[in-house]
């Protein structure tokens, strides 16, 4: 057996890995509902939707700002301040429901 252990970079490459394919699931299955369910008559406006929205969006979330901020850190402070007032408006957007 293999007394290998991970790194927190392997570990987190694997968190990014998990929320991105979590996004494209729920993405796919959410675009689907919400265009042809509708058309058959099915309501899609519930609550178990709403909560599948926002898995999705946080999934979304976690999924790019990790790279983002990588990106951000490595060009200055100016950028560093501009990624968290999008990760901030992002959040709020998503919580809302404002998008």
């Amino acid at each position: 057996m293999s007394n290998r252990q991970r790194t927190e970079g392997q570990a987190r490459r694997d968190f990014i890995k998990i929320c991105c394919f979590v996004t494209l699931l729920l993405a796919a299955v959410l675009i689907f509902v919400d265009n042809l369910l509708p058309l058959v008559g099915v309501d899609v406006s519930g609550t178990l939707f709403s909560v599948l929205r926002l898995i999705k969006d946080i999934a979304l979330l976690l999924g790019i700002v990790f790279g983002a901020y990588s990106f951000a850190r490595a060009h200055g402070k100016t950028w560093v301040i501009i990624f968290w007032i999008a990760v901030a408006l992002y959040v709020a957007s998503a919580i809302l429901g404002l998008f």
